[in-house]
């Protein structure tokens, strides 16, 4: 199952920078690293997505109001 990582900035609807992994664990060591370079910008949003067969699952997100949150 492939692994996004969403970058955007701004409002839900603004364009974002998606990069695609086939192993979890890449995926979620860039999810972190996004988080240490963008991560404390107020309109930023990160997002750890997993692909399956019923569609995109939310795995966890990132926003400096927020931090970490488990799902969506």
């Amino acid at each position: 199952m492939p692994f996004h990582v969403r970058l955007r900035f701004g409002p839900p609807t603004s364009p974002a920078v998606t990069g695609t992994w086939d192993r979890s664990k890449t995926a979620e060591r860039k999810f972190r690293g996004f988080i240490g370079r963008y991560g404390s910008r107020a309109d930023v949003r990160i997002e750890l997505i997993e692909e399956g067969p019923e569609g995109e699952h939310t795995v966890r997100s990132w926003t400096r109001e927020r931090g970490e949150v488990e799902g969506p």
